[in-house]
């Protein structure tokens, strides 16, 4: 079994989707910690950043203990309209994207993430599983195996940032528990949210789906 681990981000890029679509199950990490200029709580749309407000000043405190100010939904709205009003895929697209985005009722930070992934995830018609797990009790990388293990994982699909922290001892690690470590080959062609690719494709999935060299 295939499985990838995210952070729950804000309609985030295609590279998030990539993993999720070549994966058996997607674990949303609500248990790391929100740094408060990241992307759990902001997102960049037409290259510029949207912003959700957030109660209070949390930062370095787990993601799922986090809340948004009332009023986001229309935030968001507004901040989509202004940016993607007249796109290629507005008109067929734009009014259902802000219709699933006013559904969600959540004001946990987690709860809203998670609900805006469920609804994009339905949209483009992905069907990977998504689970929350319990909270871990390692960290680092020691973290990331505990989930895997605990999933009963045998692949692990990772973005390439993580080779910064996983290098050939955490190869290692994966080696030791028998888990194979699979590095995401994504092709990026923009580092917008999902929602430029909605809005600009003809078919967002196969912007998902592009690999490096094009296979």
């Amino acid at each position: 079994m295939k499985a990838a681990i995210h952070q729950p981000d804000l309609l985030p890029w295609s590279g998030f989707w990539f993993k999720m679509v070549n994966c058996d199950r997607f674990v949303l990490a609500v248990h790391d910690q929100l740094q408060k200029h990241w992307v759990q709580r902001r997102v960049m749309m037409r290259e510029t950043w949207v912003t959700l407000p957030l109660v209070g000043k949390p930062h370095l405190v787990p993601i799922n203990t986090v809340e948004v100010k009332d009023g986001w939904q229309q935030h968001l709205v507004d901040s989509i309209t202004g940016r993607y009003t007249g796109a290629r895929h507005w008109k067929d697209r734009g009014p259902d994207l802000l219709d699933r985005i006013t559904s969600v009722e959540a004001t946990n930070l987690a709860d809203i993430n998670i609900a805006l992934i469920e609804q994009i995830r339905d949209l483009l018609g992905i069907t990977t599983e998504l689970v929350v797990p319990p909270p871990p009790k390692q960290a680092g990388l020691e973290r990331v195996l505990e989930v895997l293990v605990d999933q009963g994982a045998t692949s692990y699909l990772s973005g390439t940032g993580a080779r910064d922290y996983i290098r050939d001892e955490g190869q290692a690690r994966f080696d030791e528990l028998g888990i194979e470590l699979v590095w995401s080959d994504h092709e990026k062609t923009t580092g917008d949210s999902i929602v430029t690719v909605l809005m600009d494709h003809d078919d967002p999935m196969e912007i998902i789906s592009l690999r490096h060299g094009g296979d």
